[in-house]
């Protein structure tokens, strides 16, 4: 069984790329691009039984990052709301949905 080496290989470079991803270190996938690009490149055909192992992961890290993408979206958008209120605009919206920009209100005034 000549492919169980490389077979392992895949599978442990699909590995690393979830610990990436679950550790937040997206710039470190980069890293590991020519690895899977290699191993895919060296990969005999598999069994049916390798290709389901391989086909998980593979699912598995697509669950990941689709999640991280989402993370890191809602983060930018908090980024946004953040530098709009900093500059005196805050975004609100009616009792129909509709968004507007406003200046912010200002604090009310404490009675002594």
């Amino acid at each position: 069984m000549r492919s169980e080496p490389t077979q392992l290989l895949l599978e442990h470079v699909l590995e690393d790329m979830r610990q990436k991803v679950i550790a937040g270190d997206l710039a470190g996938l980069a890293d590991l691009e020519s690895g899977l690009a290699d191993a895919m490149e060296r990969q005999p055909p598999a069994t049916a039984d390798q290709a389901q192992r391989v086909r998980a992961l593979a699912s598995r890290n697509l669950g990941c990052l689709e999640a991280a993408s989402r993370g890191v979206r809602a983060a930018r958008r908090r980024l946004t709301e953040i530098r709009q209120a900093a500059s005196g605009v805050v975004v609100v919206y009616d009792d129909q949905g509709r968004r507007t920009e406003r200046p912010p209100e200002p604090p009310p005034r404490q009675r002594l």
